[in-house]
Parts: structure tokens; sequence; C-alpha cells
């Protein structure tokens, strides 16, 4: 079972030409926070290291580079704080939204996901009727603490539960009618970890007429190295934009 405590993942290169180059721009290690809860295939945890995506990105985008970076795999409330604060220097797989522009700096987009929404096929044994975004607010939606649900356009939403089985518990018991996930996370969770929550009892459909989701990295405004940090992790996230990722 996935442990919430925080795991710290130190990853240093010492070939004297890259420690030469991450000198001569002043950066030389970065501090990174990632989702240890519910983020497969992006960043997950096994056997208390740090595995994904975005560990293959950070490998290529920082380490080839010369730059070492130690991984804290958190919750993404703690994340997001710590960044903010300065006690990280960059958070992995963040969505976007105005307030978040403000507390951070955005790097390119690197990978876009799939907006589905699940819903209980007991209380709607003949499925639910929606045709774009705006039906589902006829319908009492939850999501997860700590996520931002800007790009689905929805003025409530009711945040409960940390983990997709909180917050798929608080679904059946009928406490909310619709959780708003993605579909790779979902598929994620059951490659990676063998949990399938969409069985008996539960769907999962697209959102129609809704484009994928990017997602980003955030630069703390309190790094000394953002200007560096952002101008390397651009040229590299330009390039795998839409890549397969890995398990």
């Amino acid at each position: 079972m996935l442990r919430f405590t925080d795991i710290i993942v130190v990853c240093v290169i010492t070939l004297a030409s890259f420690t030469a180059y991450a000198h001569n721009t002043k950066l030389t290690h970065v501090r990174v926070c990632g989702d240890a809860i519910d983020w497969p295939p992006y960043t997950y945890v096994k056997d208390e290291e740090a595995y994904g995506f975005d560990i293959d990105v950070l490998n290529e985008a920082l380490m080839a580079q010369g730059v070492s970076y130690q991984i804290t795999m958190t919750s993404w409330s703690r994340c997001l704080k710590g960044t903010k604060s300065g006690e990280f220097d960059l958070a992995v797989s963040a969505s976007f939204n105005s307030k978040r522009d403000k507390d951070y700096i955005y790097t390119e987009w690197y990978y876009s996901i799939t907006p589905y929404y699940i819903y209980s096929t007991q209380r709607f044994p003949q499925g639910l009727n929606i045709t774009n975004i705006n039906d589902l607010s006829e319908y009492k939606v939850c999501g997860n603490h700590g996520y931002n649900y800007a790009d689905f356009g929805l003025n409530e939403i009711i945040r409960g539960g940390n983990s997709v089985k909180d917050v798929l518990t608080r679904l059946e018991q009928g406490n909310c009618e619709v959780y708003l996930n993605w579909i790779e996370i979902i598929d994620g969770i059951k490659t990676i970890w063998g949990l399938d929550y969409i069985s008996d009892g539960l769907a999962a459909k697209p959102i129609p007429d809704m484009s994928p989701h990017k997602f980003y990295m955030l630069i703390s405004r309190k790094f000394s190295a953002h200007n560096q940090l952002k101008s390397m992790l651009d040229s590299y996230l330009r390039t795998v934009r839409n890549h397969p990722q890995s398990d």
C-alpha cells in the first residue's frame, strides 16, 4: 500500500564538465516536489522510490545538463504551499489557473490528459445525458482537495478526499453525483498499482467537446535561479509534448 509519508529521492551527477556548466549558470541543484498520492503514470512511488514520466523528464532536462535534483513526494497541497514559500524550487505536473500564475512561474506545457466524469450506475442506471461540460452543472459534482478544476469551467465543485478512492467512496455513498478526473490517471492507477476503480457500479465517460487539459511545471518565485531554470526546462519540454509516458 502506498504510504503518504514524504519520500525523498536524491539524484546527483558528478561529471566535471556538467558541474562546470551548472556553475556558470548559477544553477546547480533543484529541490522538486510531486504528488505521492494519485498521479500515475506521471509521478508515483513504488518501494519508496519515485518513478514516472516526470522523473524521466527531470533526468533529461536537468541531470543531462549537469544539474542535480532532489524530489520530495508528498501531498499535492503541501507541494504547492512549499513551492510558493520557497521550501521547494519546482513542482511537477500542475494545471493552469490565473491565481497560480501570480504565485508561481509557469514552464511550457509538456503533456495533456483527457477529462472524464465518473458516476454511479446504481444511482443513474440509464446514464447521464451529457452533451457538454455545462450539463454537469445540473449535478452535485465532487473533486479532490488541492486540485485545480479551472479547466472544467464549473462554479460549484465539492472538494472532498485526498485520493481517488476517497472521492469515489463519497460518490458511492451519495454525497455527490459526479466525480471529475482524467482517464490517463485512472488507467495509470490500474496499470501501475493494479487498482481497478471503474468496475461494477461505476462508469467513466469522456466530457464531450472538451479539449485535453495541459500540464506544466511550477517554478518558485523565491528561487534565485528561476530564470535559468525556466530557460533550461522550456527548451526540453517543447520537445517532449505528447510523447508516450513511461510506466
